[in-house]
């Protein structure tokens, strides 16, 4: 891949990081940063020595916890080794000591506390001089997470460039005269009847089709207090696979959107190849041969293209919206206690691949398919629940396996896939089977 900056950052300011890659590549300026840059099964270490050496510029997004990361802190230097442009982005007041003082004091930093969205302009004007290029910027979009303003804007280019080192006055107050500031990366959208719309510019027609798709058919998830595991519903259809789902236990959850459908082999294609990732073809047909990995990619994708929070589900957000929320009529599957009426599985004929999307009943919240078709990969690491009550869950902090919910096209017995059921496996392993469904997590 081709590209002017690397974004070297440390994993607890990954939303930050999305936001300012969308922000320079907004302005035709070519970012790389992991996850979303490395190809599957690839070697993380020499792949991302390999981007450095390769880019132009590397924006370092500097805070406490970039301080104290390997990642952040090998990549610097490899950065300063290569003799690469640094533009450090501080995040916070977190002062430079030692090799790192040394190295980010080349050049001029940008304090980017308390709010970096303020900053984004000063920082494509920074990189745009860097690399010598003409930049493209737009109208500042609404601030408000929920705008209904879906304006395209007014583009304005600046007809000169800029020689590296050479910094006047009079150019940088035209600068900031020719280029209106960036005052959110967060992008205007809305959510109606229709679902989550969002205005994003600079993607290909089959990428702007597919991300509509998949925004367009957001389902608002009304945060609420549900009992998870194996409750009483369940106590009569229980099988050694629900020996995993022990411990009921309170779960509190604040609101979320999630997707009606699976993500489809079009949709991914659009993004991602679909190659050694599906079983049969078919452009509406979930995707069915995904890792862990392969499921996070895609969603990280997503989420830096458009500034919005799309991951995977948690494994409560997910049970939740499979018992249909605070509209939950409590049915074993998601929708029906007849899992044939909204599940396809292999209870009566085999099958040998995923179906098309959406061909069954939907549950209570209108979501499809989260009983058989294609298993779910949750964002969580597996282990027993908590017996405690828990607001918000992540999961554990660490383990060796992912969760995947709502069973498959090959499961023959029904009652293995209740929405209760739990199963897992490596992240790292393209499971037969398994897809993905994504959601978009909202701030308070």
């Amino acid at each position: 891949m081709n590209h002017d900056v690397f974004i070297s950052y440390s994993s607890q300011n990954k939303e930050a990081a999305q936001a300012i890659c969308h922000a320079l590549e907004q302005n035709e300026i070519r970012c790389w940063m992991a996850p979303r840059d490395i190809p599957y099964g690839a070697q993380y270490g020499d792949v991302i020595d390999d981007a450095i050496k390769t880019c132009k510029v590397v924006v370092v997004l500097f805070s406490e916890t970039a301080a104290s990361s390997q990642w952040v802190n090998g990549e610097l230097n490899v950065a300063f080794e290569e003799q690469k442009t640094i533009i450090p982005f501080r995040l916070d007041q977190t002062p430079l000591k030692g090799q790192t003082r040394v190295m980010l004091n080349q050049r001029h930093w940008i304090d980017a506390y308390p709010d970096y969205k303020t900053k984004f302009n000063d920082l494509v004007i920074a990189v745009a001089k860097s690399i010598d290029k003409e930049v493209i910027t737009d109208s500042p979009v609404p601030t408000s997470k929920f705008s209904t303003t879906t304006g395209k804007g007014n583009k304005r280019k600046l007809g000169c460039h800029i020689t590296i080192g050479f910094v006047s006055i009079t150019i940088i107050a035209a600068f900031f005269l020719l280029y209106e500031p960036i005052a959110s990366l967060v992008h205007s959208f809305s959510y109606d009847k229709q679902g989550l719309h969002v205005n994003i510019k600079g993607l290909s027609a089959d990428q702007e089709n597919a991300l509509s798709s998949i925004l367009d058919d957001m389902v608002l998830v009304e945060g609420g207090i549900f009992l998870m595991g194996n409750t009483e519903e369940m106590a009569d259809y229980l099988t050694e696979q629900d020996s995993l789902s022990g411990n009921v236990h309170e779960v509190e959850l604040d609101n979320y959107y999630i997707c009606k459908y699976e993500v489809t082999q079009k949709q991914w294609r659009a993004f991602l190849p679909t190659e050694g990732k599906c079983i049969a073809d078919g452009d509406n047909t979930a995707m069915d041969m995904l890792s862990w990995e392969d499921a996070k990619a895609f969603a990280d994708t997503l989420s830096s293209i458009t500034g919005l929070k799309i991951s995977l589900p948690t494994e409560a957000q997910w049970e939740f919206a499979a018992r249909g929320g605070t509209k939950s009529h409590h049915y074993l599957f998601a929708g029906n206690d007849d899992a044939s009426e909204v599940g396809w599985t292999s209870f009566e004929t085999d099958l040998s691949s995923a179906h098309d999307v959406g061909g069954k009943r939907y549950n209570e919240l209108g979501v499809y398919d989260m009983t058989g078709n294609a298993f779910e990969w949750c964002s969580d690491y597996f282990d027993l629940y908590p017996t405690e009550k828990v607001v918000n869950p992540q999961g554990p902090s660490k383990g060796n396996n992912r969760v995947l919910r709502g069973g498959d096209f090959r499961i023959d017995n029904l009652y293995d896939m209740k929405v209760c059921t739990r199963y897992f496996d490596s992240p790292f392993v393209n499971r037969r089977g398994a897809g993905l469904r994504l959601v978009i997590n909202t701030e308070k």
